[in-house]
C-alpha cells in the first residue's frame, strides 16, 4: 500500500489549524484536485461522511470517505467509507502538537491503495510527491485564513524527539 509522512512546523495554533482542516468542504477552494467536497451525512458533530470528486487531467473519480474528529486529542482521522470506486483503501491521520511558544507541530499521515495493481504502482512513484502538495496547499490556505503566532527561534529535532516524532 503506497503510504508517507510528513512532519511540519507551522506558525498558527494547533486548534486553528485543527478546524481549518476538519472544514472539508471548502478543499475545492485550495486544492486543485479536488473539484467538489460535500457532506453526505452527519454521524455527530465530531463524525461525518462526505463525498469527494477528484479530478487529475482525463481521470475523474468519486469516493466517499468517514471523517472523524478528536478535538481534545487534536486529530482528525479520514477513511474510507465504502467499497465503490477506484480506491480500495485510504487511511489519512492528521495530528496537530501544540508547542510552548504557539505554533504548531504537525504529524500528517496518507496511506492509499487502488483496486487495480499498476495503478497502485504509479501511485506509489507519485506519492511522496503528491503529499507534499497537498500538505503545500494546506500551508498556504493557513497563511490566508489563521492567525500567525509570534513563533520564537525552537529546536524542532528536540520537540520532535520529546513528542516521539519520527522526522522525514
Amino acid at each position: 500500500m503506497p503510504s508517507t509522512n510528513l512532519v511540519r512546523h507551522i506558525a498558527h495554533s494547533a486548534d486553528e489549524l485543527l478546524m481549518m482542516v476538519a472544514d472539508v468542504e471548502s478543499y475545492p477552494k485550495f486544492i486543485n484536485l479536488i473539484s467538489a467536497l460535500r457532506i453526505t451525512k452527519a454521524i455527530s458533530d465530531d463524525e461525518f461522511e462526505a463525498e469527494a470528486v477528484i479530478a487529475y487531467k482525463m481521470l475523474r473519480e468519486t469516493f466517499k470517505s468517514k471523517v472523524q474528529l478528536d478535538r481534545d486529542a487534536r486529530r482528525i482521522r479520514v477513511f474510507k467509507a465504502d467499497k465503490s470506486g477506484a480506491v480500495k483503501t485510504l487511511e489519512n491521520l492528521w495530528v496537530f502538537h501544540p508547542l510552548e511558544d504557539g505554533s504548531t507541530l504537525i504529524e500528517f499521515s496518507v496511506d492509499v491503495s487502488l483496486k487495480a495493481f499498476p495503478l497502485n504502482i504509479l501511485v506509489r512513484e507519485k506519492m511522496d510527491r503528491a503529499t507534499e502538495v497537498i500538505l503545500g496547499a494546506f500551508e498556504r490556505r493557513a497563511a490566508q485564513i489563521c492567525k500567525t503566532v509570534e513563533a520564537r527561534p525552537i529546536d524542532i529535532d528536540a520537540q520532535c524527539k520529546a513528542l516521539g516524532i519520527a522526522q522525514n
